[in-house]
């Protein structure tokens, strides 16, 4: 039941064209972060990979609010269960934003866009940087939808505070106690994975690897916490209209 549901969400989305400005943006991004040479090749993915974040947030927005779940309830029905549905959304979005983190990993590498030869670890630790990034982008976006806040322009809002929380992180660290240096570590990992990137020339340190797992597991966790109250949500709205 999954590749029907994954082929039909593709096609209604695409249909909508609302998928046109966030691609947009993360494409003509990559192209204007390499539109001049040499680059640095970790710095440069770190860059790509924050701008992956942003548009993925965005992409995933505007998939979840494309037909503002007037099928829902019709789709689940189909599907035969709530969870199976919400997970066949969540891997749409996610197949979109594949092709999107491949083009910003290979493009300045078939062009010649880098100051020096790109190693393993260098694509390894792009390629898990525009990954992670890019599916906490989309696993946020989840908690913003039309059917979780109806105002839109609110939830937009809203999402647009987080990601630049999120994104500034590291930075607010700096002006706050020692004490508090924890705090990047609550909000959403962001400024944790791009520091990592930035400061680190394609060796795959103990540091790497917990950062990279750190953020895999955040994202799991916003998801499991997003699918345990979504289906408690549908199981009380059937309740209400069965009476």
């Amino acid at each position: 039941m999954m590749y029907p549901l994954i082929k039909y969400m593709l096609a209604s989305y695409t249909r909508s064209y609302r998928y046109f400005a966030p691609i947009a943006f993360i494409l003509i991004s990559t192209l204007f972060i390499y539109s001049y040479r040499p680059n640095p090749v970790m710095d440069s993915y770190a860059v790509t990979s924050a701008i992956l974040f942003i548009g993925s947030a965005w992409l995933g927005l505007n998939f979840l609010n494309h037909d503002q779940g007037r099928q829902a309830m019709l789709l689940i029905i189909h599907a035969g269960s709530a969870k199976r549905y919400y997970c066949a959304q969540y891997l749409t979005i996610n197949l979109i934003t594949v092709a999107l983190y491949f083009f910003a990993l290979v493009y300045p590498i078939l062009t010649g866009m880098f100051d020096r030869p790109v190693t393993g670890n260098d694509l390894l630790l792009g390629f898990l940087g525009h990954a992670l990034l890019a599916l906490l982008g989309v696993t946020l976006s989840l908690f913003f939808q039309f059917g979780w806040i109806e105002n839109q322009g609110r939830a937009a809002g809203m999402l647009l505070i987080v990601m630049i929380c999120s994104l500034a992180g590291q930075s607010v660290v700096n002006k706050l106690p020692v004490a508090l240096e924890f705090v990047p570590y609550l909000l959403p990992p962001v400024s944790v994975m791009i520091n990592m990137m930035i400061h680190n020339e394609g060796s795959l340190t103990l540091t790497v690897i917990l950062t990279c797992v750190y953020c895999l597991l955040y994202s799991v966790a916003l998801l499991v916490i997003y699918m345990t109250l979504s289906i408690r949500k549908d199981a009380a709205a059937l309740i209400r209209k069965v009476g």
